[in-house]
């Protein structure tokens, strides 16, 4: 019997890490309930530091009008991966009919002070969206963005470029303490765990002590 109870007990540990692998945070910004309150958002939501971020309050191009978070920084103590965000622009972007908008996001990752990535995206004004980054192990993630406007009636097409807010409306992030990312979850491995832990179990369940039989009347 002690020898199963101890099956059973590594079944049970061999299945929780399957369980709990690859379990991704979604963190949503804009009007509230969905995203946090309007104004600057709260060191402590979803688990981060957000340095003076704005959400809901810049008029933007998602369908609300005020649907997105102004970041320039999140962090937070233990390492973490961030995976994607998905990108917006201002209103006030958009430009004339004589007029491209091109933007440039870049996203930087630190560990502990130490530069580990950089990423850069560019799109116009119509194709933001979600930028994959699969950013690995940072616990601290600057944002900044430049806008770059070319005057198309101009002669030579002027161009100018200057600083511009970066939009956010959603990022994903995987939770974790350190640098390794935990695996993905794999729907075999996963069915195998839950059938050995079901087979330890009913193994227990159907064995009685030598001796111990079913009563007869």
């Amino acid at each position: 019997m002690q020898m199963e109870l101890r099956l059973t007990v590594a079944a049970i540990a061999a299945t929780l890490p399957l369980l709990s692998a690859g379990a991704a945070t979604t963190i949503n910004f804009g009007p509230a309930p969905l995203g946090p309150p309007d104004g600057v958002i709260a060191d402590g939501y979803a688990g981060f530091d957000w340095h003076g971020a704005q959400n809901d309050v810049f008029f933007d191009q998602t369908s609300t009008g005020f649907g997105s978070a102004y970041i320039t920084e999140m962090s937070r103590t233990s390492a973490f991966d961030l995976d994607s965000v998905v990108l917006t622009v201002l209103a006030s972007d958009t430009p004339s009919p004589f007029e491209t908008s091109v933007l440039t996001t870049t996203i930087s990752g630190y560990l502990n002070g130490t530069l580990v990535e950089t990423l850069t995206e560019t799109y116009p004004w119509f194709a933001a969206g979600k930028v994959t980054l699969n950013m690995v192990g940072v616990n601290d993630v600057k944002f900044s963005t430049v806008d770059t406007f070319t005057e198309l009636d101009l002669p030579g097409n002027p161009t100018s470029t200057g600083p511009d807010l970066t939009m956010v409306t959603q990022m994903t992030v995987d939770n974790f303490i350190g640098t390794a990312k935990a695996p993905e979850i794999d729907p075999a491995a996963t069915g195998s765990a839950i059938t050995l832990l079901l087979g330890s179990l009913l193994v227990i369940r159907g064995r009685r002590p030598k001796g111990q039989g079913v009563a007869r009347s």
